[in-house]
């Protein structure tokens, strides 16, 4: 069960190894264990891989990833907070958060190759990936904009309110497992000063909702522990970056 939580990639090499040494070490080494294998899942760069392009790519979707948490925990404290929303959703720093991060995921993103095989691979495995979410997602939205959520008994409503929720988690997650799914046949990988580039500008955009959340839950002189909660939660995202950018600055060539 151990072995399992190391990535496939340290599995495939190095499988009997990890299990010898975990069962040599016993109960009492699986604290700094875990903790080991926690930072391996953190430093994805650093994995055994068969060329630079495969390491390039981690370092995409772990940049991907990052960026989706802080979206999600971001788009779902301004949507269940309503006083909150009011104050910072439209405000110009959140606009140029959102700019910022689709800048990012632009420049991080592999791009599909230009052949007829390759565009056909992309829309097959998005519309697999993509079908759930975007089902319950337009299921939700069609209730709502037709009346049916407010005429529905009052159980079904947190049904509704579940499947909204449930549909942008999924997106969040799907849109990960196909930038790790697409292999070099089916994509080009970003280049590395481009991938360096846009975990600079995705670093700026996880790290800067932080203060702002922080700065509006102490507003009136009354602590909103949801934003603080929130704010303080995004900010300890901004080492993933730093140490995806470390990991990336080491890449030779010969990687």
């Amino acid at each position: 069960m151990l072995v399992r939580l190391y990535p496939a990639a340290f599995r495939s090499r190095w499988g009997p190894a990890l299990e010898h040494e975990i069962r040599a070490g016993g109960w009492r080494a699986w604290p700094n264990l875990l903790a080991g294998i926690a930072d391996m899942w953190l430093h994805p760069v650093v994995w055994p891989a068969e060329s630079r392009a495969q390491r390039c790519r981690r370092a995409a979707t772990m940049a991907v990833a990052v960026s989706a948490v802080c979206w999600f925990v971001t788009h779902a404290v301004m949507e269940l907070h309503a006083p909150l929303s009011a104050r910072i959703a439209g405000s110009w720093p959140m606009s140029v958060c959102s700019l910022l991060m689709l800048l990012g995921l632009a420049l991080v993103a592999p791009r599909p190759r230009m052949t007829r095989i390759a565009m056909i691979a992309v829309v097959r495995c998005a519309a697999a990936r993509f079908a759930v979410p975007v089902t319950l997602g337009a299921g939700a939205v069609v209730c709502v904009h037709t009346g049916a959520s407010a005429a529905a008994p009052t159980p079904l409503r947190p049904a509704l309110f579940a499947c909204w929720w449930t549909a942008l988690a999924l997106a969040a997650i799907q849109s990960c497992r196909i930038i790790a799914a697409l292999g070099q046949a089916v994509v080009v990988p970003p280049r590395p000063g481009n991938l360096r580039l846009g975990l600079w500008i995705l670093a700026a955009a996880v790290t800067a909702p932080g203060p702002i959340l922080l700065r509006a839950s102490t507003t009136n002189g009354h602590l909103d522990l949801l934003s603080a909660v929130s704010g303080a939660g995004l900010l300890v995202l901004a080492p993933a970056f730093a140490g995806t950018l470390r990991d990336v600055r080491h890449l030779t060539p010969a990687d």
